[in-house]
């Protein structure tokens, strides 16, 4: 199985069959061997496995003489039918029974294996170097074997035919099966449909390497179905052809007769022997079919660079550095890039249209989703008239983002390396996009979200030397498919134009279908989008219709933006988006980064067709694996529906009825208008925060100081005392924060602070004889109350909740402990507040500096800002335990603690660290990490959560809701791929019909591949069917009616998946899709 990794089955032993024994008792006496080291075997059924049991032996008073059983014998019992080996009984003690098994998964081995209880090893499966160790030197002598003649001394050939005389048997191939030593006639007219072959002469000591051109070989060309001569034959007697195995210098001989016409020119010639030539005017170099093949699935799948490919090709050619090689690297690259794009031309049936090349469509080479929406080919008739609560079954989900890893040196340009096919396939169009952005110069939109990168440095990001600074790009959120149209450079950081454009090329294709638009600037980029869209060209100004599109943040970037006003771009929230999460996107960038190196230094064409192929190679895969996904998708989703569903029952079962229906009106109206209604996901906090509680105070001054014989006793209120005492607080915490850092260079600076705040307490202690009068004795013999020190940070103030509770009421008046309480009070909640949002910005700063910032400067400047808002954490975090132990000491215990509650150091993380999928716990586990509480155990820090728990209720029952969506929707997607195959299969079967071609040879190619393609759509349908109806009837019986695939989707040979496969792959999807939801941790 090819799942990106491989997995081996663990099998254990069956209990022992206690019917197989054997008896026996045997001298501890005059025996040279140990008894632990004795064992009894067990072959497998299959006879791939050994099971070597070790066996107790039992003592005996009077040991007998017995035969003497060496240390590596074994008890055969294979030989007897009953399956029972008996020793003889000796001596009176009772036997000691062991037992023989039988394991049909079992393998073979060698050896003394320890097994423990449910931990059975096998040597050839678990421990196979210790075997090879012991035979090393058998295969080094096979391999230095080789080097000689082995087997074939004869001097004779023995393959001329009879009545020649056989010529000297020396020469012999390297790729061929046999090592036969043949004479050189022989060895060319073995090598007629082989000349690529390497051969060697045996000299008498040595083989010398040679070739099949020296041996006087020919290849002819143009000739090859009738097998006639030429009569006017082209000799090229140096061609060059670079295959698998390494470049070869043969001798060339093209047509030139009267039969040149039906032969065709020198580069059809070379094409029908399965040869690309190099340049297509005289070529003198071409690149086997082969040789294309695998360096293009290399590519792919393994991301292997051109330059090391072509070079290890090289180095099979010669890797001593003793022969001089021709460099044919520059005419490979551009013949893959050739390779690349005819390949993407005939998939897509351009070969079997009239129009030809020329008339491709935007969009037609890319690879495009079976299972999203798209009317006309997968839809119902009547999927446009369907009521509101079941048209997000037909409502297209998009994830739009940036990478700017993919970027592009200021090297080559379209002149040298012309981009084929410009707008075919995934890019936008160049020319017309280059046009648009030339009009945009700077960008001045700013975002006010918390931690968006992408905006804030749109202008600014590094772009110095290159072309581009990474790519924009729209997939499929829902299935990870890349979208035609859907990706386009970036020149100078993430800027609204360049992903206007992009997007709307996207979307020309499902103008008529609803769509969810998933964005990590969705909250600012959302904004006038449709005005912006108006200013593009008239063939990109796509219609918007009022509620046509909605617009989410993806769930791992939601956490990083602002909550007030936030939920409508919830994907937990917000309506139809059943289970995506919206980060699909990240994933796909993760997919395509191995490349981005090579992909740097290309000229603009290479680039461009090195990147449509891998996303056209993504796509197709993602296609081949679509039932599978889509199969545990619905296993998890109808799982998940019934556990949240059972959860949200026994939650409403404990709560008012009346106060549930109040709840659920109020969703239902935010649902239906988030921008007219409350949010009623937002924890609204029950209290004020510090600068409110100001005001409220100050309006209640207000009011007093105009009510009849009010007399003011200074000119500073008793609020502005009291706010003033809690300024100089603030100021001594950062002052000595900043003293115990600072360097001789700043000294100066922390002088004039110190002055600055003395003058501050002098001030306050002024104030403190008009409110606090009975105070200043008990300050003034208090030496940390004295203001004539240098420190001036560490001068107690003496304000109300610093005094005994003993004294306080002798000394402050009521007014003035209830002032600073509810100061104190509002304090906390700002802190919380302040804690909260470093909190989300060290999480969405340590991801930008992690996907984004690169090389040592630029890191060094993200260290350094991470490290300034860790000191704005530890500020918050220090403000709210002094102002938290100021209110306990007025206020005393009370209901307010279960708001403000003691703030520990565990409770001081985000809530990316509450994730069970996040980096930190996803990764192997570190000597020195603390264990996280087990799943069922793990509690969300206190900080987080509201003082009215009451909210509970809406979030499970938004959960129970959207599992429930995914549990419909999944099997709408499922006949929507097999609608897709069959439309695709017709597309092809239509176009075998009528090849556009009057040459008898290229009509019957033409129709081969239709029919081949036509056959493939069926019996991935019959695949897709097979595999995805038994979840789909389970799950939803009435949804599967319409799965008909009779008459068109046939099972071919050899097709049958075995039960075993089809498990394990189930199994490799089902961790593949536990990425999804708003856990995903990458």
């Amino acid at each position: 199985m090819a799942r990106g990794h491989r997995s081996r089955r663990q099998t254990r032993k069956p209990p022992l069959d206690p019917t197989l024994t054997a008896s026996y008792e045997l001298s501890l006496d005059n025996t040279p061997y140990s008894p632990k080291k004795f064992s009894a075997d067990a072959i497998s059924a299959d006879r791939r496995r050994l099971y070597r049991d070790p066996v107790p032996l039992p003592t005996c008073d009077a040991p007998p003489a017995i035969p003497v059983l060496n240390e590596d014998a074994t008890l055969d019992w294979l030989g007897h039918s009953d399956g029972v080996f008996e020793l003889p009984q000796i001596g009176a003690g009772a036997p000691d029974p062991f037992f023989l098994e039988s394991d049909p998964e079992a393998g073979e081995g060698d050896g003394v294996l320890p097994l423990e209880e449910g931990a059975t090893r096998y040597m050839t499966s678990d421990e196979p170097m210790k075997l090879w160790i012991s035979r090393r030197d058998v295969y080094l002598g096979e391999l230095l074997r080789h080097d000689g003649r082995g087997c074939y001394g004869r001097n004779q050939c023995e393959s001329c035919p009879d009545g020649v005389d056989g010529g000297s048997a020396n020469i012999r191939c390297l790729d061929c099966l046999s090592d036969a030593h043949v004479c050189s006639t022989c060895a060319v007219q073995r090598h007629v449909h082989n000349p690529w072959h390497r051969v060697q002469r045996w000299e008498g000591r040595v083989y010398e390497a040679t070739t099949l051109r020296a041996l006087g070989m020919i290849v002819r060309l143009g000739h090859g179905s009738d097998r006639s001569q030429c009569s006017n034959p082209i000799l090229r007697p140096s061609f060059t052809v670079v295959d698998l195995n390494g470049r070869h210098v043969i001798s060339v001989q093209f047509c030139g007769c009267d039969k040149a016409g039906n032969a065709g020119d020198h580069v059809q010639q070379l094409l029908r022997r399965r040869l690309y030539p190099a340049t297509d005017v005289e070529p003198n170099t071409a690149f086997t079919f082969s040789l294309l093949a695998h360096y293009h699935i290399q590519s792919l799948q393994g991301k292997i660079s051109m330059y090391d490919y072509y070079t290890s090709v090289e180095r099979l050619t010669d890797n001593t550095g003793t022969q001089r090689v021709s460099d044919r690297y520059r005419a490979f690259m551009r013949v893959v890039a050739q390779w690349r794009h005819l390949k993407r031309l005939k998939r897509s049936g351009r070969g079997h249209d009239p129009a030809g090349v020329e008339g491709t469509q935007a969009g037609e080479l890319a690879v495009r989703c079976p299972a999203c929406p798209r009317p006309n080919i997968n839809l119902p008739s009547n999927w446009a008239t369907v009521s509101d609560d079941l048209q997000y079954l037909y409502m297209l989900t998009v994830a739009v983002d940036a990478c700017f890893r993919l970027k592009r040196r200021m090297v080559s340009n379209e002149t040298k390396d012309p981009i084929l096919g410009s707008g075919w396939g995934y890019f936008v169009e160049d020319s017309c996009y280059k046009e648009v952005l030339a009009e945009y110069k700077h960008q001045e939109e700013i975002s006010t979200c918390t931690g968006l990168s992408a905006i804030d440095h749109a202008n600014t990001k590094y772009s110095k030397g290159y072309a581009a600074t990474g790519i924009g790009a729209v997939v499929c959120a829902r299935h990870e498919f890349w979208l035609p149209n859907g990706a386009g450079d970036l020149q100078k950081g993430e800027k609204y134009i360049n992903m206007d454009y992009v997007f709307v090329s996207s979307m020309r294709d499902w103008l008529v279908v609803k769509k969810l638009v998933s964005y990590d600037i969705a909250c600012q980029w959302s904004k006038n989008i449709v005005e912006r869209i108006s200013k593009l060209p008239s063939h990109l100004q796509i219609p918007v219709p009022e509620g046509s599109i909605s617009y989410v943040i993806p769930k791992l970037h939601y956490r990083s933006h602002e909550i007030l006003d936030h939920s409508q771009y919830s994907l937990n929230y917000r309506l139809g988006c059943a289970r995506t999460d919206g980060e699909g996107i990240e994933r796909r960038w993760w997919w395509i980064q191995p490349i981005a190196n090579s992909t740097k230094v290309m000229g603009p064409g290479m680039r461009q067709g090195m990147l449509e192929d891998q996303w056209g190679y993504s796509n197709w895969r993602k296609t081949v694996d679509l039932a599978w996904t889509l199969s545990s998708r619905l296993k998890e989703a109808e799982r998940e529906y019934q556990e949240h569903k059972s959860l949200f029952d026994a939650l409403t079962a404990t709560l008012d009825p009346d106060r549930c229906r109040e709840w659920e009106g109020e969703v239902e109206a935010w649902e239906a208008n988030p921008a007219g209604h409350d949010d009623p996901y937002v924890v609204v906090s029950q209290g004020l925060t510090e600068s409110e509680t100001a005001r409220e105070l100050s309006k209640e001054e207000q009011a007093a100081s105009a009510l009849p014989g009010f007399v003011a006793v200074h000119s500073v209120s008793m609020l502005g005392f009291v706010t003033l005492g809690l300024e100089i607080e603030a100021q001594q915490r950062h002052l000595s924060d900043d003293a115990k850092a600072a360097i001789p260079s700043r000294l100066s600076e922390l002088y004039e602070r110190r002055t600055s705040l003395r003058r501050k307490v002098q001030r306050f202690r002024d104030l403190q004889g008009v409110y606090m009068p009975a105070a200043s004795l008990i300050l003034s013999e208090d030496p940390a109350c004295r203001t004539d020190v240098q420190e001036v940070e560490r001068i107690r103030l003496g304000l109300p909740s610093e005094i005994s509770a003993s004294r306080r009421s002798a000394i402050c008046s009521p007014r003035l402990l209830e002032i600073e309480a509810r100061l104190r009070e509002g304090q906390c909640r700002s802190a919380l507040q302040d804690l909260r949002g470093k909190l989300h910005t060290i999480h969405q700063l340590y991801s930008y500096k992690r996907l984004n910032v690169r090389n040592q400067g630029p890191n060094t400047r993200a260290r350094a800002g991470i490290a300034h808002q860790e000191c704005g954490k530890d500020l918050a975090v220090r403000r709210y335990r002094c102002a938290r132990r100021a209110k306990l000491a007025l206020s005393g215990p009370g209901d307010w603690e279960k708001e403000l509650q003691v703030l520990e150091d565990g409770d001081i993380r985000g809530l990316e660290e509450d994730d069970p999928l996040s980096a930190k716990s996803k990764r192997k586990r570190r000597r020195g990490d603390v264990q996280d509480p087990a799943e069922g155990r793990r509690r969300m820090s206190w900080i987080w959560h509201s003082a009215d728990k009451d909210g509970a209720s809406d979030m499970i029952d938004s959960l129970r809701v959207e599992w429930l969506k995914e549990v419909k929707l999944l099997p709408e997607e499922m006949r929507r791929v097999l609608a897709t195959y069959r439309y695709e299969h017709q597309v092809w079967m239509s176009r075998s019909a009528a090849p556009p071609s009057t040459d008898p040879a290229l009509k019957e190619g033409m129709v081969s591949y239709a029919v081949r393609q036509a056959r493939i759509r069926s019996a991935m349908a019959q695949v897709f069917r097979r595999i995805c109806l038994p979840v789909a009837e389970s799950s939803s019986p009435s949804a599967v009616q319409d799965w008909d695939c009779e008459g068109w989707c046939v099972e071919s040979e050899g097709q049958e998946i075995a039960a075993e496969q089809e498990g394990l792959e189930l199994m490799d999807y089902l961790m593949i899709s536990q990425l999804d939801g708003e856990d995903l941790g990458t």
